[in-house]
């Protein structure tokens, strides 16, 4: 029974060698080191072999591989090159074959193949020779966790207070983390720095005295605060503050460099922004004789304020007045002040009175004059929002084209005119101006009747220019060209389509014979400006012919089919001599062909004719239709009665139809 078991193991081995052999241009390619069995397949496996099996690793890391190495041997030998060795896996694949079966052939009695496997576990792998197995197990663990070490870079986030005085001694708290036997210093640039001197320190705080600097003639100085952390070390690192130390001078002597805008309107309200240096809350600025209200925070270097009336900055408020003005700012506590050597100048209140024209075309081109007062060059003009070209600007009048609009659709566009002095701001709006878009419509067709893939010439009025999309019919047709006509019309040259359904028209051939041909097609023409989407249609604007030959076709001759067919004769029954029923039979004559079947003097002969009669005696029957003829059977004797029924018809082949008849005379 053993051997009887060894043998059937065998064998179904083999099978699945010669499978394998078979299969070989499909397999993955085999390592170098485990060359292809040779020449006839993979050698006979042999009995009575030893495997051993070992792994180059048997704990490798999930999405790594070990190479699992069978060596196999008979007798103390290796085995013949070529011997099959099978390889299986409960868990992971093979990556010569990227599966968990694999059969590899031996070198000097040695087969690996390579296990990798992404998910952790224990992968039991059996190397099988003939009847003999050999299993070892690989565990894949999970990659270690490795936690990275801890940041321990020193890190500033805030210093307080920011400003100080000059003579130092101030406390500055420096906040942030991983402080750590750190010094300060204050960095003033140009490679000029002063060590603070400390007060307290620990991880995330460190306190120090300002030192004392020297402002020369100037009235603050700004330097970078710098933390030296771990002082002395081989880990000795600098960090700098996010904000800079301001070192100012106690008292304050406020200067004006510029100011920006240097002119408003005579009523008020200009947001003046004063540049300059020693500005020092709590602070007053004056127009002339009338103070300004700040508008933002006091700093530095910059004083924000909004300009007070024109009539209130004269002596007394004498009324509105035009022309410059002083700015003088004064630091309160200190009482030291200064005077802009730039006067702010007070125009007039801008404002439209009147605007001539208020309508012009959407190309653009107008030119207009616009009335009013305060006027400031250098301007701005906006028609319906679409900036103006200036032509001339004077206190009182403004002279300007007006430019192209950009149009979304059909429709006129419409906005205020506005004028804007640049300088000040100052702006003011007047009456509404509209850009009329010019409607599209065709006027003209030639010729209006074409051949399809012929040209044809559509003049349409009212275009802005810019590309125009001609349909015909259903068709988008192509425009080769465009002419600008000296009347102010658009001519689009346009080639007609060739890809109409054109109907079907009744048509007589040279002989006078009814048929059909292809007729020509009314088509509505539609043209639409792109720019403007201004369309217009007109309908069945165009006659359509179609091109090539277009011959009369005439539908094929008509062609008889008689119902019974071949020898069959049409059998009426039996009917009783001398009674007054009758018996009946049919005979039905369809036509197949395409034109009309005319059958005419249909007749009964031959010895029992007076036996029979047929209606109808004749019909016309259409393409593809059917009539049928009622053959009534009345005897005159009995026994068997015969007769013959002929046709007469315009079928060229059928021109003569004969049908034979029957019934039987009862007593």
């Amino acid at each position: 029974m053993t051997r009887m078991k060894t043998r059937t193991c065998v064998l179904m081995l083999l099978a699945l060698l010669a499978l394998f052999a078979g299969c070989k241009g499909e397999s993955p390619t085999s390592p170098t080191s485990n060359p292809t069995p040779p020449s006839g397949g993979p050698v006979t496996p042999a009995t009575g072999v030893t495997i051993a099996l070992s792994a180059s690793s048997t704990q490798p890391q999930v999405d790594s591989s070990s190479v699992i190495t069978a060596n196999v041997t008979q007798n103390g030998a290796a085995v013949p090159n070529g011997t099959a060795v099978e390889f299986t896996t409960n868990l992971g694949t093979f990556t010569e074959a990227n599966g968990s079966s694999i059969i590899r052939t031996t070198t000097n009695g040695v087969a690996t193949v390579t296990l990798a496997s992404s998910v952790a576990g224990t992968a039991t792998v059996t190397a099988t020779v003939s009847n003999v197995s050999k299993t070892t197990n690989v565990t894949f663990n999970l990659k270690p966790v490795v936690t990275p070490p801890p940041d321990l870079t020193p890190q500033i986030t805030s210093i307080s207070p920011q400003v100080g005085i000059p003579q130092g001694g101030q406390i500055l708290t420096i906040t942030g983390k991983n402080f750590s036997n750190a010094k300060v210093i204050f960095d003033f640039g140009g490679g000029k720095t002063v060590e603070a001197f400390p007060v307290s320190q620990n991880s995330t705080t460190i306190q120090v005295l300002t030192p004392s600097v020297d402002l020369g003639t100037g009235q603050q100085k700004t330097a970078n605060v710098i933390v030296i952390n771990n002082v002395g070390t081989a880990n000795e690192v600098r960090v700098t503050a996010p904000t800079t130390f301001t070192f100012q001078a106690e008292v304050l002597t406020p200067s004006i460099t510029t100011i920006s805008p240097a002119s408003g309107p005579i009523d008020g309200g200009t947001r003046v922004t004063i540049f300059g240096e020693g500005f020092q809350a709590p602070i007053q600025v004056f127009f002339g004789n009338a103070e300004a209200s700040l508008a933002a925070p006091v700093t530095f270097n910059q004083l924000v304020v909004l300009a007070p009336k024109a009539g209130d900055t004269a002596p007394a408020g004498s009324g509105n007045v035009t022309g410059g003005v002083d700015i003088k700012v004064i630091n309160i506590n200190s009482n030291k002040s200064t005077t802009s050597p730039t006067q702010f100048r007070y125009v007039k209140q801008i404002q439209v009175t009147a605007v001539g024209p208020t309508v012009g075309p959407s190309e653009g081109g107008t030119r207009i004059e616009v009335n009013g007062d305060g006027f400031n060059d250098p301007v701005t003009v906006t028609t319906a929002g679409v900036a103006a070209n200036i032509i001339s600007v004077s206190g009182s009048k403004i002279i300007a084209i007006t430019s192209p609009v950009a149009l979304t659709s059909c429709n006129d566009v419409t906005g205020p005119i506005g004028v804007t002095n640049i300088e000040n701001g100052d702006s003011a709006t007047g009456p509404t101006w509209t850009y009329r878009v010019a409607k599209t419509a065709i006027t003209f067709v030639t010729p209006q009747s074409v051949t399809a893939g012929g040209n044809v010439d559509i003049t349409v009025s009212g275009q802005a220019g810019g590309v125009n999309k001609v349909v015909l019919g259903d068709q988008t047709a192509f425009v080769t060209s465009t002419t600008v006509n000296a009347n102010g019309t658009t001519t689009l040259h346009v080639t007609v389509p060739t890809n109409f359904t054109f109907p079907s028209a009744v048509c007589t051939t040279s002989g006078g014979i009814a048929g059909t041909n292809l007729g020509s097609l009314k088509v509505n023409i539609a043209v639409t400006n792109i720019g403007s989407t201004c369309n217009d249609t007109a309908t069945n604007g165009l006659t359509v012919l179609p091109s090539g030959a277009n011959p009369c076709v005439v539908p094929p001759p008509p062609s008889a089919v008689v119902t019974p067919g071949g020898a069959t004769c049409a059998d009426a029954g039996s009917a009783s001599v001398g009674a007054s029923a009758t018996s009946t039979t049919t005979i039905t004559i369809s036509n197949t062909g395409g034109q009309p079947l005319i059958v005419s003097g249909a007749a009964i002969s031959g010895a029992n004719a007076g036996d029979f009669t047929i209606s109808p005696s004749n019909a016309t029957v259409t393409a593809n239709g059917a009539q049928t003829f009622t053959i009534t059977f009345k005897p005159t004797a009995t026994g068997a009665r015969a007769a013959t029924v002929t046709f007469t018809t315009n079928d060229p082949v059928n021109g003569t139809i004969t049908k034979c008849v029957n019934g039987n005379g009862l007593p």
